[in-house]
């Protein structure tokens, strides 16, 4: 069943159309400029017209795999950070310079930054999916 476009949008409603504003951004479809606008219009709509008015000339829904921003996987984020401390590991290991082992506080800082995004795509997962509209 097709919503009126004068219902009263939920918090939620607002929160998947910013989300769905947020991917259109970062895939190129939208300026800065655009991008605020557009995310202002959201914050401050009231009815599902509002909110289509915001999502105007963009394709709703998920954008296909094509356009959607590159999807690092869990193994190939692992990589890089296993990566990064191999070269400091390499690097500590053939300066010569044995006393200190430096590159303990790179891995730290890597393993920091990675658990971080690995929580930031899990809450990414635990929206609610914008294709009810």
């Amino acid at each position: 069943m097709t919503e009126s476009l004068d219902t009263l949008v939920a918090d939620s409603d607002r929160a998947a159309a910013a989300d769905e504003l947020r991917q259109h951004h970062d895939s190129g479809r939208l300026t800065l400029d655009e991008f605020e606008g557009r995310l202002a219009d959201v914050h401050n709509a009231r009815t599902r017209g509002d909110l289509d008015h915001a999502l105007r000339q963009l394709p709703r829904g998920e954008p296909p795999a094509s356009l959607r921003v590159r999807d690092v996987r869990w193994g190939s984020l692992a990589l890089q950070y296993a990566l990064i401390n191999v070269v400091c590991i390499l690097v500590w290991a053939f300066s010569g310079a044995h006393g200190d082992f430096w590159p303990k506080w790179v891995l730290l800082g890597t393993l920091v930054m990675y658990f971080r995004r690995l929580g930031r795509r899990s809450r990414r997962r635990e929206l609610p999916p914008s294709s009810e509209r």
